[in-house]
């Protein structure tokens, strides 16, 4: 018996999160919420020009992601079971990457102010990926506005999602080391999640396997 009923999974970009959270939400014969991001009209110029897209890019995905989770509040009744491939936290992690000054500081009361009505999760697992591995999974998804994505924002998204695991105390983050999973692949993943979730975890940042 799973305990968690709020399940998030997250990652860098390219880690595989959607495909994982599908599977599991299959398996739990539970409700999907995947984040909306194709419909973002400023993200393919965004990879071009971060400097002068940044803010309506994380603009909207902050109103995106406001929207969807706010009518979901009070859960499903035909559902144990939600999972999430994105926490709310996530446009706070990467405005502090593209942002500065005063669109920053804007950004950040928009967001407090959002932030306050956000659930939080019951677990959140991090499939950590090692940065050649996302960049190969970038290339073979075959997004045309990704593929020339610098290596090193995807390194400090990595730190970025770090920094704020190490502070956060409300609820169990379990990062999934996939760089120790000798055989890797999809279902494998989906085995060592299931595994996480059907143990106890404190509340704050733990390692699987430890």
């Amino acid at each position: 018996m799973i305990q968690y009923k709020n399940i998030v999974l997250e990652g860098n970009i390219g880690a595989g999160k959607t495909t994982a959270a599908s599977m599991l939400s299959e398996k739990l014969n539970g409700r999907l919420i995947l984040e909306s991001f194709e419909n973002n009209p400023f993200l393919e110029f965004f990879y071009k020009d971060q400097e002068r897209y940044a803010f309506q890019v994380e603009l909207f995905f902050l109103a995106e992601r406001y929207h969807q989770l706010s009518k979901n509040l009070l859960g499903d009744i035909f559902n144990e079971y939600t999972v999430f491939d994105y926490i709310f936290t996530k446009s706070a992690i990467f405005s502090g990457i593209t942002l500065n000054g005063n669109e920053k500081d804007l950004f950040n009361n928009l967001y407090h102010i959002m932030n306050r009505f956000m659930p939080k999760p019951d677990i959140l697992i991090y499939l950590h990926q090692p940065i050649e591995r996302v960049i190969e999974q970038i290339n073979k998804r075959g997004r045309t506005y990704e593929q020339d994505i610098p290596e090193e924002y995807l390194k400090e998204v990595e730190r970025s999602y770090f920094g704020y695991f190490k502070e956060e105390m409300r609820f169990p983050i379990v990062i999934l080391k996939t760089e120790e999973i000798n055989n890797y692949n999809v279902e494998t993943i989906q085995s060592y999640i299931f595994d996480i979730l059907s143990k106890d975890w404190r509340n704050g940042l733990s390692y699987y396997p430890d």
